[in-house]
């Protein structure tokens, strides 16, 4: 009996690995350039179909830096974390200001996905309390970004994005409104 229950937990595991491979291969068939990494089955075609309605895609390259096409990658949630850089109080927007940055490490490189613009402190505060719900108790985390730059500082390797959105397996939070799964964004 224990062979048998050892038997089917290997069987169960080959079919979802194939189920994974099926699910990689057929987003980056359909949309070739806007996955950088294994999505870990959190991405559908949607989010990738999103990104082809902001810009035109483009194959990546380090070299180009000035590149509006968002590309999504993914880390382990250990490896991330969302914060709030404070700045200073701004008189027009009648509060103090913060740039909000999501960073992850995957292969010893830092990812820095930083906010277009300084926002309010309460507003990116939400954007934490958000994140804390999509991530709790998740293992991985899909982010997308654009206008990439690369630093090397010593043996360091820090890349630095343009937030657009992250999502786990519970959900997806944007910069800007509709660009989680929202179909009407692609509409003509």
């Amino acid at each position: 009996m224990r062979k048998l229950i050892i038997l089917l937990l290997i069987a169960c595991s080959v079919s979802t690995a194939d189920t994974h491979q099926a699910h990689l291969q057929k987003l980056k068939k359909e949309f070739p350039y806007g996955l950088l990494t294994d999505d870990f089955g959190i991405l559908n075609m949607q989010d990738l179909k999103i990104n082809t309605c902001i810009a035109g895609p483009i194959a990546f390259s380090e070299q180009d830096r000035i590149s509006p096409y968002p590309y999504w990658q993914c880390f382990e949630i250990r490896n991330t974390k969302m914060t709030c850089e404070r700045g200073k109080y701004d008189p027009h927007e009648k509060a103090i200001m913060s740039m909000l940055a999501v960073s992850g490490v995957r292969d010893k490189e830092l990812h820095e996905f930083i906010s277009r613009r300084p926002i309010p402190l309460w507003s990116c505060r939400l954007y934490k309390k958000d994140w804390q719900r999509l991530t709790k108790n998740e293992t991985h985390i899909c982010v997308s970004g654009a206008d990439h730059s690369k630093e090397v500082i010593g043996t360091n390797i820090k890349w630095t994005w343009i937030f657009g959105r992250y999502k786990t397996r519970k959900g997806c939070d944007s910069y800007f409104q509709g660009e989680c799964a929202d179909a009407r964004m692609c509409e003509d």
